[in-house]
């Protein structure tokens, strides 16, 4: 007598894992544009990563933030002028890049129609930079 087949496990979706599962998945994603993208893909996601506090410590202590290009000074240009790194391995920090006014393009300049802006300088340099921030001196 033959016996009978095996019954098939159905297979396993997102909702049957847990949220230390989840959190440990998360954990594997490059970067924290990318763990942003995926927390707003999902309920599930984005329930993991809210509610841990202990989770996103150890997603900064293991992604520390990268460093996106340089800001130079040039002799004589209006304002700082920033270089991109020119290979970003994360598709998501080259799309913030792109997104971002690394440019200065926002700076207030002199508009040439005021009379008292004709002799001012405006050039802005860079006085400091650190925690992401970077401090510009006119």
């Amino acid at each position: 007598m033959a016996s009978p087949p095996a019954k098939k496990k159905p297979p396993t979706t997102i909702s049957d894992l847990d949220q230390d599962t989840l959190r440990e998945i998360l954990l594997r994603l490059l970067s924290l544009p990318s763990l942003v993208r995926a927390a707003l893909s999902c309920r599930a996601f984005l329930d993991a990563v809210r509610s841990s506090s202990a989770f996103r410590r150890r997603f900064r202590a293991l992604h520390p933030p990268p460093i996106l290009g340089l800001f130079l000074s040039i002799e004589h240009a209006v304002s700082p002028a920033f270089v991109p790194l020119r290979r970003l391995p994360d598709p998501d920090l080259a799309a913030a890049v792109r997104g971002a006014d690394f440019f200065l393009t926002r700076l207030p300049v002199p508009e040439d129609d005021k009379e008292d802006c004709e002799d001012a300088v405006f050039q802005w340099s860079i006085c400091d930079c650190r925690g992401g921030f970077v401090l510009l001196g006119n």
